[in-house]
Formats: structure tokens, sequence, C-alpha cells
């Protein structure tokens, strides 16, 4: 396990066990936030050539007590959904919560390639940097979004921090849209979806400091 999977195993389980199965639990603030951002995960399913059908597989990085599945429960959306995650408490909590499920306990980094998803999606992980530097927060972040493009076989997921924001917070990772646009077409594939535009209140007046990008392959 790498330096900073570590330091995001060890933060996350002090949240869970502070906080539960709740928005805090996984380090938001607000739950119709948090459920904003599962909307936008979901979202990656919203695919000009897909054929609607049940047996839709996901593998939900850093999955926390299962969130994302709870709220595509809600919504009705069938997936046959997998999660993975470095903290055992949480993992242990999904698989209680939701035995029909595939809750993982281990690091997406161990993985073997050929262990293929529809979909492989990432809400909140590129987002912390906690104490590490910028520098190998990038690095990083390449690598975890290159390893999710390699376990999916249509399309990938995730969110960021946005440099377009009149303050930053120390703790949390900011990645220019502009830049990551300008990776992914030329490191990962032609087809990227940015959405840099939502807003956190049902209104439309909230602000937003995030934005999500889909990647496809086909």
């Amino acid at each position: 396990m790498d330096q900073i999977t570590q330091t995001l195993k060890e933060y996350y389980t002090q949240t869970f066990e502070e906080h539960g199965a709740t928005a805090k639990g996984v380090d938001w603030g607000d739950e119709n936030e948090l459920l904003v951002r599962y909307d936008k995960m979901l979202g990656v399913l919203q695919k000009d050539f897909m054929v609607p059908t049940d047996n839709i597989s996901m593998l939900d990085v850093g999955c926390g007590w299962g969130g994302l599945l709870r709220r595509a429960n809600e919504l009705k959306t069938p997936l046959v959904y997998s999660g993975i995650d470095v903290v055992e408490s949480m993992i242990l909590h999904g698989r209680e919560t939701f035995p029909d499920a595939n809750f993982i306990h281990g690091d997406v980094f161990d993985m073997q390639k050929d262990a293929a998803y529809d979909f492989v999606v990432c809400n909140a992980i590129l987002t912390q940097k906690l104490s590490v530097s910028n520098i190998k927060m990038e690095q990083f972040s390449r690598e975890l979004i290159r390893k999710m493009f390699a376990l999916c076989r249509h399309g990938i997921a995730f969110n960021m921090m946005s440099t377009r924001v009149n303050f930053t917070v120390h703790n949390l990772y900011y990645q220019s849209p502009v830049e990551m646009l300008s990776w992914l077409l030329s490191d990962v594939s032609p087809r990227v979806r940015f959405d840099h535009g939502y807003s956190s209140l049902a209104s439309g007046k909230g602000k937003f400091y995030d934005f999500t990008v889909y990647v496809y392959k086909d």
C-alpha cells in the first residue's frame, strides 16, 4: 500500500469511527451535497450508445459504507455493484447492510486488469490530499485514473476540486480542469465529457467547487 492510500485509510477510518454511516462518516458536511455527487457518479451511465440492461456492473473505488449503492437503490437504478475500500470497518458495514452486493476490502491498485466492470467510478478520493504534496497527489491521481480505465469495459467517472475558485483549503487537492482535459485527451481517451457547471443546491444558486469527469472507451 502506497503512502497516500495509507494516509487516506487512517483518515477515513477515524471519520467512520466518529460519525458512522453518514455523510460526515465519509467527510462530507452536508447530506444533500453528497447526494449531488452520487448522482454525478451515476451520470456515467448516460451514454448515447448504451442499450438499457439490468446487468450493468459497476466498481465503486473508495466506496466507503455503500452510500452510492444506497442512492442507486433509491433512484431504482439497477446495478451489479461492487465496492472496494481500504477501510475494513466501512466494508464490513457495507456487507451487512447490502448482502446482495460485493464489498471488497483491499487496494484497487492490487486488482488484476482482467477483473473488468462495465463502469468504474471514484467519488471524492481525488479531492483530498490531506498532508500529501500537490506533486505526489498529481502522480497518484493519474495512476488511479489509468487503473480505473484499465478495469472498465465502457467508461469511468471521478471528481476533483477545481482551481477555478476564489479560495482554497489546505487539505484538499485542486486540479486545473483545462490541464486535466488536455491530459485525458492526449494520454487516456478521445471520448471525454466534463461537467463543471453544477450547483450543490436544488435551486441552482449554490456554489460549486468541484467538477466531474466522464471518460469512455467506446
